[in-house]
């Protein structure tokens, strides 16, 4: 956006122009013009008997006045460039667009803000008990994160802090040291240790990374960081005295309120990283840890910052070419979200190019980081916009880029990519003809005691588990020489389920074995004629198959079954949960006509509207279709919910042909189990959030309140019977 433009739609309220005598009726209704106080401070208003409310709706922008102590109009133009390009009135630019959007209209609000922040967030990261060796605080901390590369930081150091020397009461210079660090530590100690007498150099080490990710590098500095400003700094970057002027003029002309990128407008330049903002907001907004280990962080960071602080300027390099202009997905995320910062040109300064630039086509020799920025990009967007429309599409595109990124990651380099190394297994040595799972679970102790039993005895080799941040780790209660527990470093349960399970698919299976995708409540049970899923590979096999349908079976309990019995539901579920809804007859046409019914099953609904607990009960609409039982091969990819395939070759996903073929797999399914205790329905309504936003309502409107509606509902429903009229136990 150039900031030189006029600002289209902001003379107006819904499309309409807002004329004069709308202006006059905001202000005067407003309750941000004291005219006492407008004529005292005015007198020409006095003195030419002119209504205050008048005067300030038609002359107050021109001449930059205020109208009462509660709204400062100098700051707000100053402030808001949309609000200085528009014919607006500033107060009722503020009532119309800036006061929906957080925006402060008073300097001495800003700093009340600012400090108030400040205060909490000292408090929350113990910056009192951070040793001082100075009697004052620096201004600035140059945080460098360092894992390995100690040949960057022995290039560039001494002259940093030689350079610096005049700067000594005002800068600190911060190094994290992550991983093994006894050589960094004894040459730092060696040619530096007159540095760090006085804090102008301190240097940390810490254990928490096993792996690059430069996200969370560049977030271990907030419990460790002196200045009031945080500035990011590479280890193979030199800062000039020029530039550290340059961000204390700021400091001071923006009343430490600013974020400045260094950015040259260049990519591969090694200044796309560089970022310099308050401590304060540093510390409260951070750099988002569940992306990718690299790509994108620092416009993540930059455009969080800006959309959360609308009164921070932007200061950049070119006004013109800044890193807001250069990427398309921060272009589409300003617009979709409005975010409208005053942009902000600094004067030129000195500035040395990095040991090391990657150069502006670094990504196209590593495919895997071009898509690891289009993955962060969109997950950014999707983490950070407010609209819900936009976050569906964000989402959509994510699933389309989280295939591409297993195609292209490396196998060799996909584990360590995701997933933590510290507490992870030996991995397993997989056989063709070996049988694996793999599940996602967070949290389902009482699952995982039963289900993993069950599919031993179906023939199941190996168990592959990722632990979304359970609140007691798996991997301290699962250690059985069949199972591997690992915990993911990247991403959340709603974008990235399929992408750390594929993970594990593409790391450990031969091609053309055979493996199971199931949720912890997900219970298959095999045909009659087959006793091991091996049997049941080798079937489709021989019918050319290489998937297999599964149909969700919602368990009831039996009709006589005590209320007070079904109290321990979560831990009895396989003994009372014993039957599923039976409906006859045919599926009205609403149910065959609506969009995941019709998707799923089309002219075979039948199928799903016999069993359909939920709808029947509840009226609610999910997919029961699932393809739980598939054959590895390069380009297949899962769905969140398993409920077909996705592909990235020519081969399309499974249509409704997959009813028609035998066998179909019944996978009795415990989910409504959580309803009879509260806890449990407490638990799904927390993990609500994660899900698709149709799932997400669904389960609310299942679990929601003291469970009796929704337990009296199931228990309406006609269980699954004989033709005889006998209640049947679908079990046997």
């Amino acid at each position: 956006m150039n900031s030189n433009s006029k600002i289209v739609g902001f003379d107006e309220i819904d499309g309409a122009k807002i004329n004069a005598d709308e202006q006059i009726g905001l202000i005067g209704n407003s309750g941000l013009i004291d005219e006492d106080w407008y004529r005292l401070r005015y007198k020409d208003v006095e003195l030419l008997g002119i209504d205050p409310v008048f005067h300030f709706a038609n002359f107050g922008k021109m001449l930059r006045r205020s109208p009462s102590v509660d709204f400062d109009t100098p700051f707000y133009l100053d402030t808001y460039a949309d609000a200085d390009e528009s014919d607006l009135n500033p107060l009722v630019h503020y009532l119309v667009h800036g006061k929906a959007n957080g925006r402060v209209s008073t300097r001495r609000e800003l700093r009340s803000g600012i400090q108030e922040l400040r205060e909490r967030m000292d408090a929350e990261w113990g910056v009192d008990q951070i040793p001082l060796r100075r009697p004052v605080r620096p201004i600035i901390s140059y945080c460098i994160p360092l894992m390995g590369r100690l040949d960057d930081l022995k290039g560039t150091l001494r002259d940093n802090l030689e350079s610096h020397l005049p700067f000594r009461d005002k800068v600190e210079f911060l190094i994290m040291l992550f991983g093994p660090s006894d050589d960094a530590l004894a040459w730092i100690d060696e040619g530096f240790g007159h540095f760090k007498e006085d804090g102008f150099l301190r240097v940390v080490t810490d254990d928490s990374l096993d792996s690059w990710h430069f996200c969370k590098a560049k977030n271990s500095f907030r419990a460790h960081m002196l200045g009031e400003l945080y500035s990011s700094l590479d280890g193979d970057n030199f800062v000039t005295p020029a530039e550290t002027q340059c961000i204390l003029n700021s400091h001071a002309r923006h009343d430490g309120h600013f974020l400045l990128h260094h950015f040259s407008g260049e990519w591969g330049d090694g200044t796309s990283g560089r970022v310099t903002l308050p401590a304060e907001i540093y510390r409260s907004v951070g750099y988002n840890v569940k992306m990718m280990p690299r790509q994108f962080d620092e416009i993540d960071l930059i455009l969080s910052t800006l959309q959360k602080f609308p009164a921070m300027p932007l200061l950049c390099i070119d006004k013109d070419n800044h890193a807001l202009t250069k990427s398309g997905y921060a272009r589409h995320f300003q617009r979709i979200e409005d975010i409208r910062n005053r942009i902000i040109a600094v004067s030129p300064y000195e500035r040395r190019a990095p040991l090391n630039p990657r150069g502006a086509n670094y990504t196209d020799t590593h495919p895997e980081f071009r898509i690891m920025g289009d993955f962060n990009a969109l997950y950014s967007g999707y983490t950070n916009t407010t609209k819900p429309s936009e976050k569906d599409k964000f989402y959509n595109r994510l699933l389309d880029k989280r295939h591409q990124l297993i195609d292209v990651l490396p196998k060799e380099a996909i584990l360590d990519t995701l997933f933590f190394i510290k507490d992870r297994p030996i991995g397993p040595r997989v056989a063709p003809n070996d049988i694996s799972l793999f599940m996602c679970v967070h949290n389902e102790e009482a699952f995982l005691r039963r289900i993993i039993p069950h599919y031993r005895a179906l023939g199941v080799h190996h168990f592959f588990i990722v632990d979304d941040a359970s609140d007691i780790p798996l991997v301290h209660s699962l250690n059985d020489p069949d199972i591997h527990v690992y915990r993911p470093k990247v991403g959340d349960f709603r974008c990235a389920k399929g992408l750390w399970l594929e993970a594990l698919i593409k790391a450990y299976l031969p091609v053309g074995s055979w493996l199971l995708t199931i949720d912890a409540d997900e219970f298959i049970h095999l045909p009659a004629e087959f006793s091991t899923f091996s049997e049941l590979a080798r079937s489709l096999e021989t019918q050319g198959m290489d998937h297999a349908a599964g149909l969700l079976l919602d368990m009831l309990p039996a009709p006589q079954t005590p209320i007070t019995d079904l109290q321990s539901a979560e831990t009895d579920f396989a003994t009372l949960f014993t039957h599923c809804c039976n409906m006859p007859g045919p599926p009205s046409q609403d149910y065959r006509k609506h969009r995941s019914i019709a998707w799923a099953f089309g002219p075979h609904a039948e199928i799903s509207w016999r069993v359909d607990a939920r709808y029947h009960a509840f009226g609610t609409f999910d997919s029961l279709r699932k393809i739980p039982f598939l054959r590895h091969r390069p380009h297949l990819h899962l769905n969140q919910g398993f409920h077909t395939l996705h592909f990235t070759d020519t081969t399309p996903s499974p249509g409704h042909a997959i009813w028609e073929i035998q066998p179909r797999l019944p996978i009795f399914h415990y989910k409504l189990v959580r309803i009879f205790q509260e806890s449990a329905r407490t638990s799904m309504l927390k993990l609500a959030a994660s899900y698709h936003a149709r799932t997400r309502d669904n389960i609310e409107q299942i679990f929601s309140g003291d469970g009796q509606d929704a337990i009296a509902a199931l228990r309406d429903l006609e269980p699954f019977s004989s033709p005889a009229g006998e209640i049947f136990d679908i079990r046997t």
